[in-house]
């Protein structure tokens, strides 16, 4: 599976990168071993990752920045924010990019290790990811930055040198020789050669001029191809991600994207997803194993505690069950030890039993020091004291099996515990499984026309429009207001324009939500208002003409004629995620017409809370419902000022 992008994946994915140029850097973010860059393009946002020793492209997988800026951090915001990106570049053919800012340029390095180093305009070191020293160059503060050593750049490559590289060692199969003299991967050379029409393995030696020739002009086609991006499948998982058509990966299932950018996130987000599942699991999968090995010895030493109660336990019944035979036993062993002493005693047992007396046959083992003989009683040893009455000695395993009774209880109760511990684990991983599964990402696209305004859909289905700011405004009236549609405004000033689509034909519902719309979303809200009065009238009522001797600035318009007014408007809306022509939408709108179209919602009005930690709220509760969801499009949606929540249904 595919680590890191090669040579020929940063040459395309710059190439395609070009229309970033003069873009603004918003601002930057460090975690770990990548820099994510936020920018501000002609598109609307953007964020390029550039990732030291893996890769480089466009995301939508933005991950949450740490809550303390490392000092590398600081440093790139210092000299990039708010600078405009002047060149996108890969250094030669290497897995180098740079991107240059003003006077300032950054450096990815995706090979190995890999680094991301910052330098000024005299190619001075400014700051780096991490500072190393190599047998030719250093990556220290205030040092000049020196690429690593040139390799032969393909691309480049003349005809007359690519034969002299390859002649070089004429013994090496096609494949090593194109990837280890012309800077590529092995994958590239096994494509080039089944381009060329030769097996990989051909000796270079085999191959004439001629046949050399097909081979420079298979490699130029391929660095050169057109780009077709596609994500490779194996056995149902992602394999690689390539910018395009391998014929190395014929017949093999492939998922096609319009840039190689989209192709690159899917690919190394979904990757980078994995991983950060396992890394957030993975403390827990080691107190896992550790508690089922606790587990797997506690179970073994109650195996071994009940055996040894319950054969105590037994042998103490025995000697009751035997108490004639073995009272009698006792009785005689006793006796002859005192008489004859234990030395002769051991000598007599061992000659009975060559003899074969029954008695002696029973003893197995004698110790004078213990003052015990051991005996076979029904296919078990029972050990008896000969200083000991029988009800002594019965009593003496009971007082062992009553031990081991103690023992056994004490090791159940921390199995138990061992037991509970682990379920208490097992629950938190699956928890932590379903968090990272149910999280929905709300697909970065290019954004539709509607959405460069404030809008939503009616509960009688209509599109309702409203301006952000003076432009915004300006252009709502003049190119998207057309005949067939009502107007709408509140009696506030600096309120938005608000334009129901094809509004003529919409009923008293819609006409209501959008006048609502339009006072919510005026400052009457960051007044801290409950109500406020609003109007609607037809599009020719609209103009821009001001009267005599007056100037309409930029976003204002004229109403003349009959104003329909609808007095003491609430100012309340409600946020929820809608799907509207196939996609998925976080939108902020009256109530009813969310829930016209969601039976989970949000609702609010104004209050206290400061707008922030009002996003913060929903955008919590969002994600609970499995809506992954930035705050800057809460932001974006939400009424200007703070609020409260009222409400939250589902």
């Amino acid at each position: 599976m595919k680590e890191e992008m090669s040579s020929v994946d940063i040459r395309y994915v710059v190439r395609e990168l070009q229309w970033l140029v003069g873009s603004r850097v918003d601002k930057v973010y460090h975690d770990g071993d990548e820099i994510r860059i936020k920018l501000r393009t002609k598109e609307g946002r953007a964020d390029l990752i550039l990732q030291a020793g893996k890769r480089f492209h466009l995301t939508s997988y933005v991950k949450e920045a740490p809550k303390q800026p490392s000092s590398f951090t600081m440093l790139l915001r210092k000299h990039l924010s708010g600078g405009f990106i002047d060149a996108i570049e890969q250094h030669q053919f290497d897995r180098i990019v740079k991107i240059r800012v003003g006077d300032y340029t950054l450096i990815g390095e995706l090979f190995r290790r890999g680094n991301i180093v910052l330098v000024d305009s005299e190619n001075r070191i400014v700051a780096a990811l991490r500072y190393e020293e190599y047998k030719d160059r250093a990556i220290k503060p205030k040092a000049e930055y020196k690429f690593p050593p040139a390799r032969e750049n393909p691309l480049e490559v003349s005809f007359e040198r690519f034969l002299e590289l390859m002649r070089e060692d004429e013994n090496l199969e096609l494949v090593r020789a194109l990837a280890r003299k012309l800077n590529m991967g092995g994958m590239y050379a096994e494509e080039i050669s089944i381009r060329a029409g030769f097996e990989k393995t051909t000796p270079v030696r085999e191959l004439s001029d001629e046949d050399l020739r097909k081979v420079y002009e298979a490699m130029m086609g391929t660095f050169n191809d057109e780009p077709r991006p596609n994500i490779v499948y194996k056995d149902g998982n992602m394999h690689d991600v390539v910018p395009i058509e391998l014929k190395i990966y014929e017949g093999l299932e492939k998922r096609y994207f319009k840039t190689f950018s989209e192709a690159l996130d899917e690919y190394f987000g979904k990757l980078t997803i994995e991983k950060a599942k396992i890394e957030k699991t993975r403390k827990l999968e080691s107190k896992k194993k550790q508690l089922l090995a606790t587990l797997r010895k506690q179970e073994e030493m109650l195996k071994g505690f009940e055996k040894a109660m319950n054969e105590n336990q037994e042998i103490g019944d025995l000697i009751y069950a035997n108490y004639a035979m073995v009272e009698r036993l006792l009785d005689e062993f006793r006796k002859a030890t005192e008489k004859l002493g234990w030395e002769e005693f051991k000598r007599r047992i061992e000659a009975g039993k060559k003899e074969g007396n029954k008695v002696a046959l029973m003893v197995k083992a004698i110790d004078p020091k213990e003052k015990t003989v051991t005996i076979e009683l029904e296919g078990r040893k029972v050990k008896l004291y000969l200083n000991k009455s029988i009800g002594e000695n019965a009593e003496l395993y009971y007082e062992k099996a009553k031990k081991f009774r103690h023992k056994y209880e004490g090791a159940l109760k921390a199995y138990e515990d061992t037991r509970r511990k682990l379920d208490e684990v097992e629950k938190l991983i699956e928890e932590e499984m379903k968090k990272e599964l149910n999280v929905k990402r709300i697909e970065r696209r290019k954004k539709k026309w509607f959405e460069k305004f404030r809008w939503f859909i009616s509960s009688e289905g209509f599109l309702v429009l409203a301006g952000k700011d003076a432009s915004t405004n300006e252009t709502l009236i003049k190119k998207h207001m057309s005949d067939n549609d009502l107007y709408c405004h509140a009696d506030v000033y600096g309120a938005p324009h608000v334009v129901i689509k094809d509004g003529q034909k919409a009923g008293e519902k819609t006409i209501f939500e959008a006048c609502q719309f339009a006072v919510s979303m005026s400052r009457a809200w960051s007044q801290g208002l409950y109500g406020a009065d609003a109007y609607w009238a037809y599009p020719n009522q609209v103009t821009k003409q001001a009267p005599s001797g007056e100037y309409l600035g930029k976003g204002a318009f004229m109403v003349y004629g009959k104003r329909n007014w609808l007095r003491g408007l609430p100012l309340k809306l409600a946020v929820g995620v809608i799907n509207y022509e196939g996609e998925d939408y976080v939108v902020c709108a009256p109530v009813d017409a969310i829930k016209a179209h969601t039976s989970k919602y949000i609702v609010i009005r104004p209050g206290r809370l400061k707008k922030g930690e009002l996003v913060k709220k929903i955008r919590g509760i969002l994600e609970k419902w499995g809506y992954k969801v930035r705050e800057e499009d809460l932001n974006a949606i939400l009424p200007p000022g703070g609020g409260e929540i009222v409400e939250v249904v589902g």
